[in-house]
């Protein structure tokens, strides 16, 4: 398809890809949407007061409030000692909120629109050609647009067309996911909060979500099943015999990238960022927010993107700075941890006022 008018191919069928297609489905943008990656549904992300503020700007925030799954508080524990180490009283302006629905939602929306074509098909080939931009599907289509927008993560085509793969320092990290139903467990479980166990080396976090139906648990660590099994606590007991998946998954020290030339990127095809501050999805719903502002503006489309690229360069670094310092410090071992879980206990909400500080 050598048709020139398109202004954007979009590449990912995930939550960044589905924010991309919206943004250009309510500015009238003419786009070529590749959908087919959507592997990433599963589960469900946190929703914590700075995605809020993006969902609004966006303005997608009314089609997914009666979605949203409201959080009380925010507990951390100690595992071995059985001891809240801080809690922090999010009075319901936390949410949780299910992959699968957040993509139904925007997906509704972008497809009342004319200007956006969508393709179920796999793209396995990128290029800047100058003056314009070309993908090639599996099937040997080509598709032409002035810019390519890649939001297909850390491991889709986009990014690894533009940066050298030994550039993201890659280790393996040990997680698991489970999802649990609240008809089959004890509904301790799912009270509304979110819950994080701090033990040595390991953690897990859990957290409702699905008006409180279902329960994500995410554990982190290495031997991490063996030890929640082992753990003897009455809560944690309560989710032992369920299947865990093993969460393709790299403990990324990588390079952020933004752009090369006509082809710009968003969320972790952008920026991969560590889980432990739960700024994966936010972070997105922030790219999506400062490029509608950008491609609002009443200046050409390139200008517009490179300031979206600039602007938000600048910003992630302190987040994902912060996502990786909180990694090292929830992996502490033996006298490390224990004096870490200290610290937390007598820190004068230390907690609270780090994430306060993450969500403004």
């Amino acid at each position: 398809m050598k048709d020139k008018n398109y202004e954007f191919i979009i590449i990912g069928g995930g939550i960044a890809g589905a924010i991309a297609a919206y943004i250009c489905s309510k500015l009238n943008k003419k786009v070529i949407w590749f959908s087919s990656d959507n592997n990433s549904l599963e589960g469900a992300i946190q929703v914590p007061p700075n995605s809020i503020k993006s969902l609004k700007k966006i303005g997608c925030f009314e089609d997914l409030k009666n979605y949203l799954n409201p959080i009380s508080f925010i507990r951390v524990r100690d595992q071995n000692i059985r001891q809240d180490l801080s809690t922090i009283n999010v009075d319901r302006k936390y949410y949780t909120l299910e992959r699968k629905v957040l993509f139904s939602v925007l997906k509704n929306q972008i497809i009342k629109k004319s200007n956006i074509l969508i393709i179920n098909e796999k793209v396995i080939s990128i290029g800047d050609l100058g003056k314009k931009c070309k993908c090639i599907t599996s099937n040997g289509k080509e598709y032409i647009s002035k810019f390519i927008l890649g939001a297909d993560g850390f491991s889709g085509i986009t990014r690894n067309s533009l940066i050298n793969k030994r550039e993201n320092n890659i280790q393996s990290k040990h997680i698991y996911r489970a999802i649990l139903k609240k008809e089959n467990h004890n509904q301790i479980l799912f009270q509304s909060s979110i819950n994080l166990w701090l033990d040595d080396g390991w953690h897990i976090v859990y957290y409702p979500f699905s008006n409180s139906k279902l329960l994500n648990l995410i554990l982190v660590g290495k031997n991490s099943i063996k030890n929640l099994e082992n753990s003897g606590n009455f809560e944690l007991s309560l989710i032992k015999k369920i299947n865990w998946q093993r969460i393709e998954y790299e403990n990324i020290i990588h390079k952020t990238i933004f752009n090369f030339g006509k082809i710009f990127l968003l969320g972790d095809a952008a920026h991969p960022i560590q889980p432990h501050l739960a700024q994966g999805a936010a972070q997105t719903f922030y790219d999506g927010s400062i490029l509608l502002e950008n491609l609002s503006k009443n200046y050409d489309t390139l200008s517009s993107l490179q300031d979206y690229a600039k602007n938000r360069l600048k910003d992630i670094r302190e987040v994902k700075d912060m996502s990786f310092f909180t990694g090292k410090v929830f992996e502490l071992k033996g006298i490390k941890a224990r004096i870490r879980n200290k610290l937390i206990l007598g820190g004068n909400n230390y907690i609270q006022k780090f994430m306060y500080n993450i969500w403004e």
